[in-house]
């Protein structure tokens, strides 16, 4: 996997989820709970890819998309304000 596909993969994933924890806990299964009884250790192995049924991703890399991803909305908002505003701008 290239480095476009894993921030592709992690764009998605951030999309999918508002928090890290929510993450953690989609990749947690039934069976795991049963045997861990701990939904804190669960979300370790998976956080550390020895558990899961998908993605590693690392909570700092989750926290820096969805950052990068709220930069990106909010400036396009601003942009199409900033356009609506200026008759000049909308005349292009």
């Amino acid at each position: 996997m290239d480095q476009d596909e894993a921030l592709t993969t992690v764009d998605n994933i951030v999309t999918q989820f508002n928090t890290y924890e929510d993450f953690l806990d989609s990749q947690i299964t039934t069976l795991d709970l049963y045997y861990l009884e701990d939904e804190g250790l669960a979300r370790q192995l998976v956080e550390l890819g020895y558990r899961g049924t998908g993605e590693v991703v690392k909570r700092e890399d989750f926290e820096a998309r969805k950052a990068a991803i709220e930069i990106a909305r909010l400036a396009e908002r601003t942009q199409k304000k900033v356009c609506e505003k200026n008759p000049v701008l909308l005349a292009l």
